[in-house]
């Protein structure tokens, strides 16, 4: 998503994007990026991508390769070294990869974390958070890291509000107050927390309504529908799913719940503040980074039980103002859009001074 917005951004007939996507299978944003002059590459990681990647980096002219996918980047570093791509990015989205640290896996981590360090020409993070998690402290005593945050635009979520309508469409009552989640159904989005938190919430809001914005995937989408009909608050849970309107949804909410167990820089904790939505969220590095710079967001250890969240909640129902953060503050932020291109440019113009750090 926030490659796109660069995308919509950076001057196309300077920048082009394309993605290589290692499920291989095609995805909701294929469309929108090739609208945008991007090409999508379908290379399942099995036993063939390793002569399929390399045949795509050697036959494609990249400048830069720019790897998301945590330890495993060293391997795709790797392989464009290998082919004399240039520039060689490895960027942290998350403070973890979410997976069981078994000693096969430690020992493949191992091997992939000395690829980065052999073969990144840049290491970004798209928090400090992000950076310190995967890298230990000593992160910025490398030159080649460097904290990017990622940039939404604006004046995408400030538009007229449409309470009436969100409410009308998932068959709420005209008064809900409205709890908006936006968030895949994955492990790290807590979404077994976040149910047993709006239940505390209905017992002190019985106005209260909760709207799960994301895709949705099982076993998690099961576990949900299981929990609220269990809880009795079936009639109270209205899923969403993979919504192109999200910025609609925000502005007719009335408070963000977002409890998780891990992220590097959340988007939607961002899309809801530029929204004028306040946030009640777990205090992850990367969410209490967005706290420090931004007004409307409050931050609570996920070791606090429920009935707390619910009573941090409270105190948000009269709280909905989308002057709280205004243009003027966001713009001077780091997550501005203007600060996210500056930022993109500057590190894709550094391809031709950077070599990577060897290290015996």
């Amino acid at each position: 998503m926030r490659t796109l917005e660069l995308m919509r951004n950076l001057d196309r007939d300077r920048y082009r994007f394309e993605f290589c996507c290692l499920s291989g299978l095609p995805g909701e944003l294929d469309g929108e990026i090739r609208s945008l002059g991007g090409v999508v590459h379908l290379i399942r990681l099995n036993i063939l991508f390793p002569s399929r990647f390399r045949k795509l980096l050697t036959h494609s002219g990249f400048h830069a390769v720019h790897s998301h996918v945590h330890w495993s980047s060293g391997l795709i570093l790797r392989f464009a070294a290998q082919a004399g791509v240039p520039q060689r990015i490895c960027q942290f989205a998350s403070t973890s990869d979410g997976k069981r640290a078994h000693p096969l896996r430690r020992l493949r981590n191992r091997i992939f974390k000395r690829w980065v360090e052999v073969h990144a020409t840049d290491i970004v993070g798209v928090s400090e958070g992000a950076l310190s998690a995967n890298l230990g402290p000593e992160w910025s005593d490398d030159s080649r890291c460097r904290v990017i945050y990622r940039g939404i635009d604006f004046s995408r979520f400030r538009i007229r509000s449409d309470r009436p309508g969100l409410r009308s469409e998932f068959g709420f009552p005209q008064d809900a107050f409205v709890v908006a989640h936006v968030g895949r159904m994955d492990p790290p989005k807590n979404h077994d927390r976040l149910l047993r938190i709006f239940e505390q919430f209905v017992r002190v809001v019985p106005s209260a309504y909760l709207l799960l914005i994301g895709a949705v995937h099982d076993p998690i989408e099961s576990s949900v529908r299981r929990f609220v009909e269990h809880s009795g608050i079936s009639d109270r849970v209205a899923f969403a799913g993979v919504r192109a309107d999200v910025p609609r949804l925000l502005n007719a909410s009335d408070l963000m719940i977002f409890p998780s167990l891990w992220e590097g820089l959340p988007g939607a904790v961002l899309e809801a503040v530029a929204a004028g939505l306040p946030v009640l969220a777990s205090d992850l590095p990367g969410i209490n980074e967005i706290a420090r710079h931004l007004p409307g967001v409050r931050t609570m250890s996920l070791e606090l039980p429920d009935e707390e969240w619910a009573a941090a909640a409270l105190s948000f129902r009269s709280y909905r103002d989308p002057g709280i953060c205004t243009e003027d503050v966001f713009s001077i932020s780091p997550f501005s859009m203007k600060y996210a291109l500056e930022s993109s440019q500057e590190l894709y113009s550094c391809r031709s001074i950077r070599s990577p750090i060897q290290r015996n």
